[in-house]
């Protein structure tokens, strides 16, 4: 298959010098809120979102270093996309959570 000039540079952005993609996927939205919920013992609702975005920004500081790539969504993780490594490329999610 070819690949334009553009596609090939955005895989090589996200994959190792192998050609890998090993990505942190840190993309959970629900799930997240429902384990901090349980955690801290309140309604899912309750979460706090700066919290999730804290909770992922801490997740992509510690891991991304050893990560091609991170896969992230714009719900809670835009703040953590720009904390990631720079050695790690961004992949962002864009379907419904829970779907």
């Amino acid at each position: 298959m070819k690949l334009s000039t553009g596609k090939r540079k955005g895989l090589e952005s996200v994959s190792d010098s192998r050609g890998v993609i090993g990505a942190l996927a840190i993309d959970q939205r629900d799930a997240l809120r429902t384990l901090f919920s349980a955690e801290l013992k309140i309604e899912k609702a309750a979460v706090p979102r700066e919290q999730l975005e804290e909770f992922k920004s801490i997740v992509v500081r510690a891991l991304s270093p050893h990560a091609s790539a991170v896969l992230l969504e714009p719900e809670y993780g835009l703040r953590a996309a720009g904390q990631r490594a720079p050695s790690s490329g961004l992949l962002m999610a864009y379907e419904v959570s829970g779907y």
